[in-house]
C-alpha cells in the first residue's frame, strides 16, 4: 500500500482510528502518575491499559469502521471488492494500534514500569519484552476479530460493543472458573493484569498452563475470526442492511 492511500485510508477512518489507542494510553499515564503521588505502585493499572482496555477498545472502532461506511453504496459499486477495502482498513487499525502499545511496552521497561513474573527473570531481558508483548497482542487480534464479526452478524456496531462489554465484565468476574476450567482457558482474555500479577511465584508448569498456552490458544482464535470477518464482509445485502439500519 503506498503512502497516499494508507493517508487517505485513515483520513477516511476519522480521528478516532488514530486518537484512540493514544488517547487511552496518555490517560492511563496520567492517572498513573496520580497513583505514583499516592505512594501505589502503577505497574498493574499500566499493565491493565495495555491488556484489558486497549483491546476493547479496538474492538469497538473496528465494529464502528466495519458496518458505518457513509460511502458503502458507493464501494460496492466500485471494481475493487468492499470486503478487500474493509480488510485493509481492518489490518491499518490493528497495526497503528500495535505500534503504539509496542511503543507503550518499551517505554515502561525503560522506566523499569513493566511488569514480568518472576519466573522470566533468568532470561534474557530482550526475550522477556518479546515474551510479555503476547499480554496485550493475544487480546488485541481477538477483540478485533470478534467485534469485527459481531458487528457484521447483528448488522449493529453498538450491538458488537454491549457484546464485548458484558464479555469484559463476564471476564473479571468469572476469572477464577474460567481458569480452572481446561474448555473455557482458551478464552482467558487477561490473565496477565488478573492471575498473574498477583501470583509471583508461580511455577514454569502452571506458567505455561495458565498464561503461555492460553495467550497462543487466544491469538490463534483471533487470527481465525479476522478469515471469518472478511468472509461475512462479501455478503454485499447484509452490508447495505447494516449501514441503513444504523
Amino acid at each position: 500500500m503506498s503512502f497516499d492511500r494508507f493517508r487517505y485510508e485513515l483520513q477516511l477512518m476519522g480521528k478516532k482510528v488514530i486518537l484512540t489507542p493514544i488517547l487511552v494510553m496518555v490517560g492511563f499515564a496520567l492517572f498513573s502518575l496520580l497513583l505514583k503521588y499516592l505512594k501505589v505502585f502503577p505497574e498493574r493499572f499500566l499493565l491493565a491499559g495495555l491488556e484489558m482496555i486497549l483491546p476493547i477498545a479496538v474492538g469497538v472502532v473496528v465494529g464502528n469502521i466495519a458496518t458505518q461506511d457513509p460511502a458503502i453504496e458507493l464501494q460496492l459499486t466500485m471494481p475493487l471488492r468492499y470486503d478487500r477495502t474493509a480488510m485493509r482498513r481492518l489490518l491499518l487499525i490493528i497495526g497503528w494500534t500495535s505500534c503504539i502499545a509496542l511503543f507503550s511496552s518499551l517505554l515502561l521497561s525503560l522506566l523499569r514500569l513493566a511488569y514480568a513474573p518472576d519466573i522470566l527473570k533468568t532470561w534474557s531481558p530482550v526475550a522477556v519484552f518479546l515474551t510479555m508483548q503476547l499480554a496485550w497482542l493475544a487480546p488485541l487480534l481477538w477483540c478485533a476479530g470478534l467485534g469485527l464479526c459481531i458487528a457484521l452478524l447483528t448488522q449493529s456496531w453498538t450491538g458488537s460493543a454491549a457484546m464485548l462489554g458484558g464479555i469484559w465484565i463476564a471476564e473479571i468476574i468469572f476469572k477464577d472458573y474460567i481458569t480452572l476450567t481446561s474448555w473455557l482457558r482458551p478464552i482467558s482474555l487477561f490473565p496477565t493484569t488478573l492471575l498473574l500479577f498477583t501470583a509471583p511465584g508461580i511455577s514454569q508448569a502452571n506458567f505455561n498452563m495458565y498464561w503461555l498456552n492460553t495467550r497462543v490458544e487466544v491469538l490463534a482464535t483471533g487470527l481465525i475470526l479476522l478469515p471469518l470477518g472478511w468472509f461475512l464482509l462479501r455478503n454485499s445485502e447484509r452490508l447495505l442492511k447494516g449501514a441503513n439500519g444504523e
